[in-house]
């Protein structure tokens, strides 16, 4: 895990205040401007290009008209190919913040693609900005950015506020289109204001407040790793979770990722005791990979990882969890069909964990492009190949044998086994396909459905009726998923209310998608745990207790 040492700390919060997520609102009309001709009305000399702008002629950038907008138009010309408009401009010495801006649309867009022909999300359209020094070198640990809505057919604003670091004396702004297979982009302004100095001195205030919470949050975390254990056991009676004197229990919390593509995990303690302690939760779910857990993931300087390093993260995050009387959900964090890899896992992880009430087992993230048949009882699975590589087969054990590895060591913890399609659909559980428990303390059957999924009732809610579901995953984001119709994403301001009356009306066991600022849909903005508005904040409300009105089904 990343040091959280406060030198660390402190310049976790100071990346974090410098880079507030796009929702934050521009600057009043009266700020003052640093960027001229950012709405490109101006003519250069040759009257061929904007005046201040800088040109590489060799890039398939042109400068358009429509009606009375004018605009740079980017375009992906051919895959793999990056195409960068810069900027660069004096900061005056007063300024503390910049405000920035672009306006923008797009067409055509595809994402980048690996080796395999998949698709890369990285591999998309960025607003980048970067300090600079008086020499012209970038200020360490300066800068940010972010991913532009591929989905933005219509022009679109998008807005953010950052600090001028120390030692900046120049700003550099970056449209660019990185490594598409195909697309093309617009842009009809690009604005830098300077930010109000008020409002920049009350970011320092609150960062300075955030910092100090860190560091006493990070202080106060070997003490409760050495505390004994809150933590209630769990069976299962019916629909329900109880504990061994019958009194209900249900489970809601978030999701803390990184585990899943990280040796060391990103704040992984800090965000298990920040879900605890600050939202309230009562389960954390820790996604984690079995190639990190044996050592055979990536880890420094090309070498494997440590996976007694990796193994101590997750002891920590249970024991900090127990301390608290609260719960972990260990994610097996993977797709497709399990692998005989799964069966190695979890016989390692529930000999590591059957004597501790405080895990409970999700055995397989999300099965996809599978039948229900493959999903229980295992067998050959075939693997398309890509880009005329002929299909391989690989032996699953399914879900039972999962189970089955799992018991075979003595463990009793509940089970959660995620459906088809993602773990969205439960529908073949009764339909002849549930898991036999072996004689351990229950099964849940998970569901995970964002804002584009539909038919709550019968893909899992019917289920809910017969045996306790976790909901491990829901979320929506204002920043639309580029491998989603747009059409079919629901706006967060009417899904989000409905999902979260939904899990409480039926007494749903829930853990919300994610607290992490990074992994979408985000419960929060920086890694001072700011709620974003249209996601973290309600969550964080009906963790604290407040009652949602359900609207409608979807």
């Amino acid at each position: 895990m990343k040091s959280l040492l406060s030198f660390a700390i402190l310049l976790s919060a100071l990346a974090a205040a410098s880079s507030l997520r796009a929702e934050t609102p521009a600057s009043s009309p009266a700020a003052k401007s640093l960027l001229t001709n950012g709405d490109f009305q101006n003519a250069g000399a040759d009257a061929t290009w904007p005046a201040d702008w800088e040109q590489n002629k060799e890039a398939p950038i042109t400068w358009e008209k429509e009606g009375d907008v004018r605009f740079l138009r980017l375009v992906a010309t051919q895959p793999e190919m990056t195409v960068e408009q810069t900027r660069t401009i004096d900061l005056p010495e007063s300024t503390k913040g910049v405000d920035l801006g672009i306006r923008f649309r797009v067409e055509g867009f595809k994402f980048g693609t690996n080796s395999s022909g998949g698709p890369v999300f990285s591999k998309d359209m960025h607003f980048n900005y970067q300090f600079l020094d008086a020499d012209g070198n970038r200020v360490p640990k300066s800068g940010g950015g972010f991913v532009l809505d591929s989905h933005a057919k219509d022009w679109t604003d998008v807005t953010r506020r950052a600090m001028v670091p120390e030692g900046a004396k120049k700003l550099k702004v970056i449209v660019v289109l990185n490594k598409l297979t195909a697309g093309t982009l617009e842009v009809s302004s690009v604005t830098v204001n300077e930010a109000p100095e008020a409002e920049i001195n009350a970011i320092k205030d609150a960062q300075a407040a955030a910092v100090k919470k860190a560091a006493e949050d990070e202080a106060a975390i070997p003490a409760l790793l050495a505390l004994p254990s809150k933590t209630e056991p769990l069976k299962v009676e019916g629909n329900r979770l109880v504990t061994p004197d019958g009194r209900q229990v249900l489970l809601q919390g978030v999701n803390v990722p990184s585990l899943e593509w990280s040796e060391k995990g990103e704040r992984i303690l800090l965000s298990v005791k920040v879900a605890i302690d600050d939202w309230k939760a009562n389960v954390v779910r820790l996604p984690v990979h079995d190639d990190f857990w044996f050592g055979r993931g990536k880890g420094g300087k090309g070498k494997p990882n440590d996976a007694e390093a990796y193994r101590k993260v997750v002891d920590d995050a249970v024991k900090l969890a127990a301390a608290r009387g609260a719960y972990i959900i260990l994610d097996l964090h993977r797709y497709h069909a399990a692998p005989e890899s799964a069966v190695d896992f979890w016989k390692d992880a529930a000999a590591r964990y059957k004597d501790n009430p405080a895990v409970l087992f999700d055995i397989y993230n999300e099965p996809t492009n599978i039948s229900w048949e493959i999903w229980r009882n295992g067998g050959d699975v075939v693997v398309k190949g890509k880009g005329g590589a002929p299909d391989t087969t690989f032996q699953s054990p399914g879900m039972q044998g999962l189970v089955d590895a799992i018991r075979s060591t003595g463990a009793k913890n509940i089970i959660i086994a995620g459906g088809i399609n993602y773990a969205y659909d439960l529908t073949g559980v009764l339909n002849g396909f549930a898991l036999d428990d072996k004689g351990g303390n229950g099964l849940m059957y998970a569901t995970h459905f964002y804002n584009w999924h539909r038919d709550w009732e019968n893909r899992f809610l019917k289920v809910a009726e017969k045996y306790p579901v976790l909901v491990g995953e829901f979320g929506a984001d204002v920043k639309k998923m580029g491998f989603i119709p747009a059409k079919n994403q629901e706006d967060p301001a009417t899904w989000v209310p409905d999902a979260l009356a939904m899990v409480q009306k039926y007494n749903l066991n829930w853990t919300a998608f994610s607290l992490h600022p990074k992994a979408t849909p985000v419960l929060i903005s920086d890694w001072n745990y700011t709620p974003t508005p249209f996601w973290g904040v309600h969550v964080k409300d009906a963790l604290a207790g407040k009652k949602f009105e359900l609207g409608r089904l979807r």
